[in-house]
């Protein structure tokens, strides 16, 4: 009996510490722009390099999908949330031909580890 409950213990403890592991790796491999693991967390900085490197992602794959022509002018607000990577939820301004800048929402997942990235969702809001 007794050898089954430090089993049980060993076993708890052990998940513990690994759930432990992955949310502080989390945190620090999104530099601390990511909250509570599947929460979502504002972007305090839309000119950041990666930041609009995603928004422009968004658009030149909205233009593949859509056969499209919009031109990214700027992210204007956006999320992140850690996933098995991170999910960007971006609030993009883009023009499309000589007619003003429109927002869209998109939602790109990026798995830079894997050079994976994918357009989820894009939309004129």
């Amino acid at each position: 009996m007794a050898l089954r409950f430090n089993s049980i213990l060993a076993g708890t403890l052990s998940a513990v510490v690994i759930t432990s592991f992955f949310l502080h790796t989390s945190a620090a491999i999104g530099g601390g722009k990511g909250g509570l693991l599947g929460g979502w967390s504002p972007i305090t900085d839309t000119h950041d390099r990666q930041v609009v490197e995603i928004g422009k992602f968004a658009v030149d794959q909205h233009n593949k999908e859509a056969k499209s022509n919009l031109v990214f002018k700027r992210v204007v607000k956006g999320e992140t949330q850690v996933v098995a990577g991170t999910n960007y939820r971006l609030v993009i301004a883009a023009k499309d031909g000589s007619h003003s800048s429109s927002k869209y929402l998109a939602i790109v997942w990026d798995k830079p580890w894997e050079n994976y990235r994918n357009l989820t969702s894009f939309k004129k809001l």
